[in-house]
Parts: structure tokens; sequence; C-alpha cells
């Protein structure tokens, strides 16, 4: 009978055959070598790009020290980044780091960074409550540290309102920056007069204490701002300062307003320190032999 559903002749053509010893006889020989670990890293059938990453992979992580990665190094660097909508997610973390900076250097300022469409979408639609802002800007209030702000993109809505709540003097726009200011929105409410009415009193609850804000921050009159945020403004970095929100533009000769630190330095140290408790558990193990 035919194997593989092929004849005779068709497995001729494919060089095919049921023999078992002759399939046997074109395996690759296994040796007990080519099974151990170092036959996978550093043996001869390993190329140089295997090599590089593997060296790569292990140069990247000191002793004791977590594999670096970018949230970790901005918050290291005393960066809090709002590169998103101030959803409840988003709202956590922002607070968690302030929180933790507070707890790890009480007296070094919190530089913020903002990228964000606040609570509202480019369209006008609400992703999030108003209370997300409030929240982060009474955790900003609460700690220690000061708070630099500096708009990266966009501060919108009540984005716009946490770059205003910065330090005064150390508020700052890059200059392809844009920043609105828009009243408080709700999406469409469903139910009784009754439910409809108690979100719509919320909904100017929320708008008062926006303005309220935005008048403490800008040094402006209530009425004016309350006007100004009835509809969408929008504010060139410039315009921004001339209105209060922010204190002053960045160029690109301006001093980075971070603290800088010396990472290959601090690596260096900790690869160091590995290598000398390394050395030492050496030496108290032939102690006690």
């Amino acid at each position: 009978m035919p194997d593989y559903g092929l004849s005779v002749k068709q497995m001729q053509v494919l060089g095919l055959t049921n023999d078992a010893a002759a399939y046997a006889a074109r395996l690759p020989e296994v040796r007990a070598e080519s099974l151990r670990a170092k036959a996978f890293y550093v043996g001869d059938e390993v190329t140089e790009t295997k090599r590089q990453v593997a060296r790569m992979a292990v140069d990247t992580k000191a002793p004791g020290q977590s594999p670096p990665d970018l949230p970790s190094l901005l918050l290291d660097g005393r960066i809090c980044y709002i590169g998103m909508p101030l959803v409840p997610a988003v709202t956590e973390l922002v607070i968690s780091e302030l929180l933790w900076l507070n707890y790890a250097s009480p007296d070094k300022p919190i530089y913020v960074y903002i990228n964000s469409t606040g609570s509202q979408t480019l369209q006008g639609e609400a992703v999030g409550f108003e209370t997300e802002a409030t929240a982060i800007m009474d955790t900003m209030a609460y700690i220690r540290p000061d708070i630099y702000t500096l708009v990266i993109g966009q501060a919108f809505g009540n984005a716009a309102m946490i770059l205003a709540s910065g330090k005064k003097g150390y508020r700052y726009a890059l200059p392809n920056s844009r920043i609105m200011t828009c009243p408080p929105r709700m999406n469409r409410a469903f139910g009784n007069t009754s439910n409809c009415m108690i979100k719509a009193n919320e909904l100017e609850n929320s708008t008062q204490t926006y303005v309220d804000f935005m008048s403490r921050f800008t040094g402006r009159d209530k009425e004016e701002v309350r006007r100004d945020v009835g509809r969408n403004r929008y504010f060139t970095p410039d315009q921004a300062v001339e209105y209060g929100i922010i204190d002053k533009v960045m160029q690109p000769s301006d001093a980075v307003v971070i603290e800088r630190r010396d990472y290959e330095g601090m690596l260096r140290q900790s690869q160091s320190q590995g290598r000398g408790a390394r050395s030492g558990g050496g030496a108290m193990a032939g102690a006690d032999a």
C-alpha cells in the first residue's frame, strides 16, 4: 500500500521513501554537547548578533536595580507626565506618583508635563468626571514639593487648569503648544425631570468651580473668566502668558528645568556594589570552609 496517500512513482519523483532506515540516515546527528545551555549562548553556532543581544540584556540590568524603562526614568527625574485624557486610571497613576515623590524627597520640586485634552475629547464628549482634575490639583496643593508645570502639545479644558495651578513663575509652555479653556460638559442625560435637574445643577457647580480656580490662578475677575470660558477659547503660548495661564514660553536655548542625573555613573556604581557584594560573600564562604 502506498504511504502518504501517494503512489510509488509519485514518492520517487518527490524523493520520498518508505524505508525507515534511509529516513533515519538523513536525520542530523544529535550530540550531548548540543543539548547543553552553553551551546545556545556561547557555542560556535551562535551568531554575533545573538551575542550582542545577550550582552545588551545583561548590561542594562545592574545588580540590585530594576530594569530601566521610560516611565521609571521619568519618575526618577521627578517628572510626572500626563499624556492622556483625565480618566480615573490616569488620575490614580498621577496621584500615586505625586505622593511617592513627596515621600521620597519632599524638598525637591516636581515637574508636571501636560499633553492632555482634559476630561473631554476634541469633539467635546465627556470621557471623565470633572473631579479628576480637582483631585490632582488638591494633591498638588497637599504635598510639600513645589509644582512646576509645562505644556507639551496641548492642554485643553481642565488640563489647562492643572497647567495654571503650578507655582507662579514656573508655569511653562513649549513654543508650538496650544492651550484651550472651555466649560465643563456632560454627556446627554436621560431620566425623569428631577434627575435631569440634579445633573444640570451639578454641571453648574462644576462650571463655577472651574471659574473660581481659573480666576485665582490667572488673577482675573470671575465675571471676565466666566465670559471667556462660556465657549471654547484657544490661546497661543504668548497669549496664555498675557492672560496669566502660564509665565514663560520655553525656547530651545533655555535651560531644561529638570534635575540632571548621571545615569551611566549610577549604573557603574550599582555594578561595582554588586561585584563587591559577590566577592565579599565568596570570601565569607572560604573563611567558613
